[in-house]
């Protein structure tokens, strides 16, 4: 038996706890294969398994998801339709929409098509009766003269149910849209139509929040297993290009740092990784406010017991006012219910009964607010149904799955290609799985009992990649303007702090990796019971364009006495030089730089002007040999990048807080100088490399290299800045 154990995303707020406990591996594993093992367990449709197990031998042999010669990312040989449902009539809807429907019409051509009355769904159909009446293949590559590859449903999950959308996602890309009003349908479409048509004034800039509320394991595993993985990944990528990625993290993650990041100067991308906020059957706000982020401000289980959550922890739809500009946007939301929720749960393994969680199943409020704001909304939301999982990307046994949200978010920034595209490398893992559980299932009732590990997580990652849809019209891609200047080295304006949380206490066979030669990572407040709910930070003032020259709000965590410093610090000036005031690589420490007042510059010296500007200079002066000096020490340092993995049996015995990894096995090592010589020691056992820890391993030095890229580039600005201060520019 094992005694490893699946944490849910997901809080209830109407009781305030976990809307699952942690759940032991093998009694999961129990209740999937049930008393009579069955492929039904997996999909009750067994037309549905086999178009699965067909999508999965296809991206096997390297198939087309459209058929050969057929570009998928242009509309005019792809096509694109969109499905009403055949019980409504659909002419105001469709004049409502007309904006888009024209500008599609006229991409696509002939192979635009509306399935509107008797062509539309109707209620109860398979995705194989649909696609029949339609003339259209039910399985294999997509031929667009049949029917078309982009698909956007228009209706609540009740009128085209969520299952459909899931079925039909198997083959062709598809999105959805739902509104209140006739108005929030003409917005959306305003929306698409202008960003594609004249462009979109939102720079090349990705934010990533990652919440880490105290004492929780699953935000603690979503930020350092998923968020920040990402974060090194894509910024290091060579293919980046001029994009930009920030990273709020931790305590910094606060609702209303989240709303800044959504008015002040939004992101072409916002993702988040957090709790989604759940609410009971009989709660009126649930469907309203159910899939909300959780933000920061949940001081965490222990410190808020049994008692409602207040909307003050969490940001929802009624967050978002109506003045809001976000046109050309668009938000990835790991959490639960970020999309929409079911009528009946899902998962009835984890309860043992099947039961109604929602009077009625519906898309999220925050997504449909946010694609529907009247001076310009978001393009499309990527989120979840029902619940998302921690095991999806990183199990207790230190394996890490980040490769098809890191494949998605490539495509889609990097290649430019519309988010329905994208979002094929979800479906390609959903039909793998799908694929290898029924043979599980299968084996497991001829008596082949699967490994609990191995069943568990391959269920938690199909339910994960299965219930990823798109809330919005899947041929939409980003329309960013490329980054210039500054931004373009990856070194914002805007007071963004810094901000990385230390790692979770590694239990116990999980392997810790120590980057050597880099700057050292500030640790963020955490906040306790002990604390009354809040976090101690130190307020470091931050010069940003929109303030004029004025010091905003972001504050920068204090250095503790367990932050390691492996690399000398490297000074941020904040008044004199803004250019040096934006975010800088997560693991590279913000220290405040007090210079003489800026109103100088301004005439205001009082009597005295001549020998205060002298004095100014000699400050300056002397600031800019200091600077000099320790700018040289960084670069020393960084000519060397040593990266260090150990392992430990008891983690807890191991003093790694102060640097000291006595007793710990060092187990890997990669050393690299600036000019690309390597040396490398690879982790080997009697049955070959451990390819386990070596994942591990890569992925601290790809993250080390980045964080040194980041750290070049901002020391090339920094002595960029400081000539044209001291040059008076």
């Amino acid at each position: 038996m094992t005694d490893e154990w699946l944490y849910f995303n997901g809080i209830n707020a109407s009781r305030g706890e976990y809307a699952h406990e942690p759940l032991a591996v093998d009694e999961l594993a129990r209740r999937i294969l049930g008393d009579r093992p069955s492929p039904d367990q997996i999909d009750p449709d067994p037309e549905q398994r086999a178009a699965l197990r067909d999508r999965y031998l296809s991206d096997v042999r390297g198939s087309f998801r459209v058929k050969e010669g057929v570009d998928p990312t242009d509309l005019a040989q792809a096509g694109w339709a969109i499905i009403f449902p055949a019980t409504i009539n659909a002419a105001p809807l469709r004049e409502a929409l007309s904006e888009l429907l024209n500008w599609r019409r006229a991409q696509a051509g002939p192979r635009y098509r509306e399935c509107v009355g008797p062509q539309g769904y109707r209620p109860g159909e398979s995705k194989v009766a649909f696609l029949r009446r339609q003339g259209a293949a039910t399985s294999g590559p997509v031929d667009p003269d049949r029917f078309p590859y982009y698909l956007l449903l228009v209706g609540s999950p009740e009128e085209i149910p969520f299952r459909f959308q899931y079925q039909l996602d198997v083959q062709y890309a598809v999105g959805r849209i739902y509104f209140d009003t006739l108005e929030e349908y003409a917005a959306y479409a305003r929306s698409v139509t202008q960003a594609e048509r004249d462009g979109s004034q939102l720079s090349k800039r990705v934010v990533f929040a990652g919440v880490q509320n105290p004492d929780d394991v699953a935000t603690s595993r979503s930020l350092h297993g998923l968020v920040q993985p990402l974060v090194a990944e894509l910024t290091g990528h060579p293919q980046r290009g001029d994009w930009s990625f920030e990273l709020i993290a931790g305590a910094a993650a606060t609702k209303d740092r989240l709303t800044q990041a959504l008015y002040r100067e939004p992101p072409a991308l916002l993702f988040t990784a957090s709790h989604g906020v759940e609410f009971d059957l009989s709660d009126a706000r649930q469907i309203r406010h159910q899939g909300a982020i959780l933000c920061a401000d949940w001081p965490g289980p222990q410190a808020w017991r049994q008692r409602a959550l207040p909307p003050q922890f969490y940001l929802s739809a009624d967050d978002i006012a109506s003045d809001a500009v976000l046109t050309g946007a668009f938000v990835f939301q790991f959490a639960c219910f970020g999309a929409g929720c079911p009528r009946e749960d899902d998962f009835p393994h984890l309860r043992g009964i099947r039961s109604a969680i929602a009077s009625q199943a519906f898309i999220a409020g925050l997504p449909r607010r946010l694609l529907s704001l009247p001076r310009g909304g978001a393009l499309a939301f990527v989120g979840h149904v029902e619940r998302a999982w921690t095991f999806s990307f990183s199990d207790s046994r230190g394996g890490r799955q980040i490769e098809t949200f890191s494949s998605a978010l490539r495509r889609l920034l990097f290649a430019g290609a519309p988010v329905g595209y994208a979002l094929e490398f979800f479906n390609e893992r959903y039909a793998e799985l799908a694929t290898v559980l029924t043979e599980d299932i299968e084996n497991a009732r001829w008596g082949q009992a699967p490994d609990p590990v191995e069943l568990a997580t391959r269920w938690t990652e199909h339910n994960d990649a299965r219930s990823y849809i798109i809330v919005g019209d899947p041929a939409t891609r980003l329309c960013a303007r490329a980054s210039t200047g500054v931004e373009a080295e990856g070194q914002r304006l805007t007071g963004v702090p810094v901000l990385t949380t230390p790692a979770v206490t590694p239990e116990p066979g999980w392997a810790a990796s120590e980057p050597k030669g880099t700057a050292s990572e500030p640790t963020t407040p955490v906040v306790t019971p002990e604390s009354g709910g809040t976090a101690s930070e130190s307020t470091t003032p931050v010069v940003t364009p929109e303030s004029g020259g004025t010091a905003s709000e972001p504050t920068t965590p204090a250095v503790t006495p367990e932050s390691r410093e492996t690399a000398p610090t490297m000074p941020v000036v904040s008044a004199a030089v803004p250019v040096l005031a934006g975010s800088l690589p997560p693991e590279t420490p913000v220290i405040p730089v007090t210079l003489p007042d800026a109103a100088a510059s301004f005439g205001l010296f009082g009597n005295k002007p001549a020998e205060a500007v002298q004095k100014l200079t000699e400050s300056l002066q002397q600031f800019g040999e200091r600077l000099a000096t320790t700018l040289q020490q960084v670069i020393a340092d960084a000519a060397h990048l040593e990266v260090e993995t150990y392992v430990a049996v008891a983690p807890e015995t191991i003093d790694y807080r102060q640097g000291d990894f006595s007793g710990a096995t060092l187990r890997a090592v990669t050393r690299m100088s600036l000019d690309g010589d390597t040396q490398v020691l690879v982790p080997v056992s009697d049955e070959g490399i451990d390819e386990r820890l070596w994942a591990i391993h890569v992925s601290m030095v790809q993250q080390a290299q980045a964080n040194r890229a980041e750290m070049v580039r901002a020391i090339a600005a920094a002595v960029a800045g400081l000539l044209s201060a001291l040059q008076g520019k």
